[in-house]
C-alpha cells in the first residue's frame, strides 16, 4: 500500500468511508472502515474479508474519506463531490488512482478545489489527500451535479457506468437483428442500463418472463427506471378456477462468472472484455461458458461482440450450432443454438 511518512503523514482515524471499496490486507487491523462498491465481485470480496458495506454510499460524516473512482472523468468528480458532503468538519478526503487512469489530472482538479493536496507516487499510481475545510463549494456543486441521472435518447442513464453517453453501437446493431420469435424465459447477460432488454421487449411479444443480470448496482437502478413501462404484470393460472399474477420482469444484481440460477430458452448478450482498463477475453469467454450451460436443449444465444474476439472457438468446443448473422468493421453477431 502507498503510505504517508514525516511531514505529510496522514492521521488515521478509528472511523472511516470507503468509497468504490476493494478489500487489501493493510485494512485488517481497522475495523471500522464502512464500504460502498457498486460492482458486484468486488462487494462479495469486500464482505468476505469481513467488513461492513453500505448499499448506498452513508450519509453520516467521516473523519476520513477514502476514493478509489472508476476511469469516467464525471464519476471521479461526482466521487470527489460525494465524499466532501460526508465528512465531519477538519476531516480529509483521500483518494488513489493509476497514473494511466488520469491520477496527475485529478490531483489537479482536486487541488483547484480544496488548495492543499498532499501527494506521493509509487507503483506507478498516486495518492493524494487534502483538507476540505476551506474548499471551494460551487465547484464541488458543479462536480455533484455530474453524478446525477442523465438521459441519452430517451434512456435515463448515470455517470461511470457502460456507455453513459451514447447507445453502445454494438449493442444496436444486436437490437437491430433480433428476430421476433424469441419466445418462453429470456435473460439478457450483462444488461447494463437496459438498452438490450427493452428490444427484446418491443421486438418479441411471446416472452414470457425476462431476467436482466447486471454486476453494476448502479446500471441496474437505471435499468430498472427505463423499462418500468413494460412492467405489467403476467396472468398465470395456477388451478382451473385461480389466477396469480406474476412480474414479468426481474432484475438481479449479479455477478454472472459465478453462474446463473435458472436456465433459459434464449440468451442475449454485449459481453464485457474488459477488466478495469485491461483488455480480458476470458472474461467474455466466461460469460459464453456460463450462456451456454443456462441454456435449455434449443435454447438460443444471441450475442454481438468486437470482430477480433475469438469466441467462436469457445461455440465450438461446447457444441453449439452458430453462424455469424452479420458484421461490420467493429462488431459481429453471432446466433448459436444449443442442440444436446
Amino acid at each position: 500500500m502507498l503510505a504517508f511518512e514525516g511531514e505529510d503523514a496522514l492521521s488515521i482515524p478509528e472511523r472511516a468511508l470507503f468509497l468504490g471499496a476493494e478489500s487489501h490486507p493493510g485494512l485488517k487491523a481497522w475495523p471500522l472502515v464502512v464500504g460502498w462498491q457498486p460492482f458486484k465481485p468486488r462487494a462479495v470480496a469486500w464482505e468476505k474479508a469481513g467488513f461492513l458495506r453500505v448499499e448506498e454510499p452513508a450519509e453520516e460524516k467521516f473523519p476520513l474519506v477514502m476514493v478509489l473512482p472508476g476511469k469516467s472523468k464525471d464519476e471521479t468528480l461526482a466521487w470527489f463531490a460525494m465524499a466532501k458532503d460526508r465528512l465531519e468538519p477538519g476531516g480529509r478526503i483521500l483518494a488513489a488512482m493509476p497514473n494511466t487512469a488520469g491520477a496527475g489530472r485529478f490531483e489537479k482538479e482536486l487541488s483547484r478545489a480544496a488548495g492543499n493536496i498532499v501527494s506521493i507516487q509509487k507503483h506507478k499510481c498516486r495518492a493524494f489527500h487534502a483538507l476540505l475545510d476551506d474548499a471551494d463549494e460551487a465547484v464541488f456543486d458543479d462536480w455533484l451535479a455530474l453524478g446525477e441521472l442523465r438521459e441519452i435518447s430517451g434512456f435515463t442513464v448515470r455517470a461511470g457506468i457502460f456507455s453513459s453517453d451514447h447507445i453502445d453501437p454494438g449493442s444496436q446493431l444486436l437490437a437491430d437483428h433480433l428476430p421476433a420469435h424469441l419466445h418462453g424465459n429470456v435473460a439478457d447477460l450483462g444488461a447494463g442500463w437496459g438498452f438490450l432488454s427493452n428490444a427484446v421487449l418491443e421486438r418479441c411479444p411471446k416472452i414470457a418472463r425476462l431476467d436482466l443480470f447486471e454486476a453494476d448496482a448502479r446500471s441496474l437502478d437505471c435499468a430498472r427506471m427505463n423499462l418500468a413501462r413494460h412492467r405489467e404484470p403476467v396472468v398465470r393460472l395456477s388451478s382451473p378456477c385461480a389466477a396469480d399474477e406474476e412480474e414479468r420482469i426481474h432484475f438481479h444484481w449479479h455477478d454472472i462468472t459465478s453462474g446463473l440460477p435458472g436456465t433459459y430458452d434464449a440468451i442475449v448478450m454485449n459481453p464485457p472484455f474488459h477488466t478495469g482498463q485491461a483488455t480480458d477475453v476470458d472474461l467474455g469467454r466466461a460469460f459464453l461458458k456460463v450462456a451456454i450451460a443456462s441454456l435449455r436443449r434449443g435454447g438460443k444465444l444471441l450475442l454481438v461482440a468486437n470482430r477480433q474476439l475469438p469466441y467462436e472457438a469457445v461455440l465450438e468446443t461446447s457444441g453449439m450450432a452458430w453462424r455469424k448473422i452479420t458484421e461490420d468493421k467493429i462488431y459481429k453477431l453471432l446466433f448459436a443454438e444449443k442442440r444436446t
